[in-house]
Parts: C-alpha cells; sequence; structure tokens
C-alpha cells in the first residue's frame, strides 16, 4: 500500500495492513493507498479498477471496505476520511469511433483540435477513425474525458 510509511503504527499492523490491500488489489481490483496523515487524521483512497464477476461497488461499498480493513489497525481516536472513486467502466467503454465522430460534430471540432488536446497524434486519430486502428483502452480514456471537460469547460 502506498505511503503506508507515513502512519505511526507498528511493524506488525503496517503488514497487516499491506496484505489486506494487497488481497484486495488481487482479487477485488480495488487500489488502497494512504493520502495523507497529520494529527491523527488519516486519508486513504480507494477505487476499484476494473469489475469482477460483473460488478461494480459503489462508494459507500468501497468505503465500507476500507473502514473495515483499518478496524483494530489503527487508534479509535484517529479519524479515518476515505475517498471512494467512483470509476463508471460503462461509459468509457461505449466509446468508439460513431461515438468520438458524434461527438467532434456536435461541438464542430477537427482532429487537428482532438489530436493536440489528446495527446493522440494525428496519424494515429486518422487511422482509427477510418479503422484501421483499434481503440485501445487509454484511447477511450482520453477521448471520454477529453469530450467530458470540452462540453463544459467550452473553451
Amino acid at each position: 500500500m502506498k505511503l503506508i510509511d507515513l502512519l505511526p503504527l507498528s511493524a506488525e499492523k503496517k503488514k497487516r495492513l499491506n496484505t489486506f490491500a494487497t488481497l484486495y488489489k488481487k482479487n477485488a481490483h480495488i487500489e488502497i493507498e494512504v493520502v495523507s496523515f497529520d494529527n491523527e487524521r488519516l486519508i486513504v483512497r480507494a477505487e476499484q479498477k476494473d469489475l469482477v464477476n460483473g460488478k461494480q461497488l459503489s462508494k459507500k461499498e468501497l468505503s465500507d471496505r476500507v473502514r473495515e480493513m483499518f478496524r483494530g489497525e489503527i487508534p479509535d481516536e484517529w479519524k479515518l476520511t476515505v475517498s471512494a472513486v467512483d470509476f463508471d467502466r460503462k461509459d468509457i467503454d461505449s466509446v468508439n469511433t460513431t461515438w468520438i465522430n458524434e461527438k467532434m460534430l456536435k461541438l464542430g471540432l477537427k482532429n487537428k483540435t482532438v489530436s493536440s488536446h489528446t495527446g493522440i497524434d494525428k496519424c494515429t486519430l486518422s487511422s482509427i477513425m477510418n479503422g484501421d486502428k483499434e481503440l485501445t483502452k487509454w484511447h477511450k480514456v482520453a477521448f471520454y474525458y477529453f469530450f467530458k471537460y470540452y462540453e463544459v469547460a467550452q473553451f
């Protein structure tokens, strides 16, 4: 677990927490990391990276799992804040060339503009749009968040 060394806990407790975090990562694709610790306030981030058996945990479910993991391992007087990240893969998985074309037409964008803002070079973008190259997971994420931001920011 990232930044666990920030915590003033015994080596045994840190080892147990690391074991729990490793099991969550391996079996549930949940990444847990310490964000900060100050004046008995612990902030922890949790994110489920992929669906497991077709199931996506809600923020509450993620938060409850992390709280249970830390129960008995940290002193009761510590305030534990869990930042559970909701990552909706369904939206990103629906990104395809038709979706990209519709967004570009709706927003009046050219390939050059999309390329410069997403970091996907013009040749690769052209190959994707012509069907010569498949969209990778990272392409889908770049397109999804670019268009989501562009629609809101209107720059």
